[in-house]
């Protein structure tokens, strides 16, 4: 399951840099594409916001049988605005993630890799996914944040 989640964060990482390379995170000193997992950050480094937030959910079978398993996945992200005093462009910047997440998301599959070895070695199948399904708005501490929902499909590495 863990080559299926890396590839999906590779991914959109890839896609970010492409439909909005402006859009970056700043961790130990480097800057990268604002895509994070829970699981793989500190706090600290998702705290920052205008950034992708990913964090895996429940797990399981989705044929009995035929080893096609699906992993939930959820994507936070969110804005204070450029001013922190007005706040006033924040749901433009909300709404154009919104896009950019979308963007990233299509098309809906990706070659499976093993990310663990440099470089990273082909698997021979493909993880694919659900098109994110963007929940409503709500706002803390003047942060508007939108949280998407999207379900990978993927086959589990053998071995």
């Amino acid at each position: 399951m863990q080559a299926a989640k890396d590839t999906f964060l590779r991914t959109l990482s890839e896609r970010l840099t492409g439909l909005n390379p402006a859009r970056t995170v700043t961790l130990d000193g480097g800057a990268r594409a604002a895509v994070l997992a829970v699981e793989n950050e500190t706090p600290s480094a998702y705290a920052e916001r205008e950034t992708f937030v990913v964090s895996w959910e429940s797990a399981a079978l989705a044929v009995p049988g035929a080893g096609l398993m699906y992993a939930e996945c959820k994507v936070s992200y969110g804005s204070q605005g450029s001013d922190a005093m007005l706040r006033t462009d924040r749901g433009r910047t909300v709404t154009a993630m919104d896009g950019e997440l979308l963007g990233m998301c299509t098309p809906r599959w990706a070659a499976k890799h093993d990310y663990t070895q440099t470089p990273p070695a082909a698997l021979g199948t493909n993880v694919f996914w659900t098109a994110p399904v963007l929940e409503g708005l709500s706002e803390a501490g003047g942060v508007l944040t939108r949280t998407a929902k999207v379900r990978l499909y993927f086959f589990p590495e053998v071995g």
